[in-house]
């Protein structure tokens, strides 16, 4: 799976400068082992409060290889994905909340959201192909798994009906990227399309500096704009609230940790806003002959 625009390499350092500074972020140089594949889940508030109905939840949509773009109303923001990224949505998650699926809470008899809307064997065979969050019993599944039962059981995502869904159907999306912990960071991390596409700290607001200590650890970064760009999406909780993103390291996910339930591990992650959104680099199940 490749990206929207081919990322830019440099012979004279860009590559260079890069691979220094993922290194700084990620706390050294990870093991090398070829068989392992990595991408990037983004997770967004825009996205959750008005996911449906949309045009692209289809069954051949869900079920496709090519990547495609996810139209959304975001305005114009330096770390905008919406802009950047094209997502695969046959490897992104969605994730059913246990009362949608049980007819319980809200749903069912008596409850404010109505009839669930989904019968007992589209529920069944949701199940036999899912995972389940040990935490809330969230069933997560991939969107090349849904697709099928959608077209199977007549669930159509695409209508008016599917909007009482926002917010008890939600749905991680999968970057498109390459597989490889490089290709994943640079998606992350906004570098994909070269030096001419950075964001410099001394064009924002607010922010003047990053948060402690990766203040001090990106002043090692050879590359200067790298260097100023990788800082924005370093700042304090604080500084990120109206610009720039923070970082939640190697061992915080930015938003919950449902993607452990589908053999995903955590590489590093990035929250913005007031926890409006969240990116994770993650290595990703192994898959024998997966790309």
């Amino acid at each position: 799976m490749t990206p929207k625009t081919a990322p830019v390499t440099d012979p004279g350092g860009w590559d260079a400068a890069l691979a220094g500074a993922f290194e700084i972020l990620l706390g050294g140089q990870p093991a090398i082992d070829p068989a392992a594949r990595y991408g990037v889940y983004h997770q967004s508030v825009s996205i959750e409060e008005f996911l449906f109905p949309n045009t692209w939840a289809t069954p051949d949509a869900l079920t496709a290889r090519e990547p495609m773009d996810v139209p959304v109303e975001d305005g114009e923001y330096p770390f905008s994905p919406w802009g950047r990224w094209r997502f695969d949505l046959s490897e992104s998650v969605f994730k059913f909340d246990p009362d949608l699926l049980d007819g319980t809470g809200p749903w069912g008899e008596g409850g404010h959201k109505g009839p669930r809307p989904f019968d007992d064997t589209f529920v069944a065979d949701l199940r036999a192909v899912a995972s389940v969050d040990e935490d809330d019993d969230s069933v997560l599944v991939h969107g090349a798994e849904l697709g099928p039962l959608l077209s199977r059981h007549g669930v159509d995502l695409t209508s008016k009906t599917s909007k009482k869904l926002n917010g008890w159907l939600s749905v991680l999306l999968r970057v498109a990227t390459d597989g490889t912990l490089t290709d994943a960071m640079r998606a992350a991390t906004f570098t994909e399309l070269g030096p001419e596409h950075l964001v410099s700290i001394h064009d924002m607001t607010y922010a003047r500096s990053a948060a402690e200590p990766w203040e001090e650890k990106l002043s090692a970064v050879t590359h200067p704009a790298l260097r100023d760009h990788l800082r924005m999406l370093c700042l304090t909780a604080k500084d990120a609230r109206s610009e720039g993103g923070f970082y939640c390291g190697t061992d915080s996910w930015p938003f919950p940790d449902y993607l452990e339930a589908v053999g995903c591990s955590l590489v590093a992650g990035w929250g913005f806003g007031e926890s409006d959104a969240g990116t994770a680099v993650v290595r990703l199940l192994d898959k024998p002959g997966a790309v």
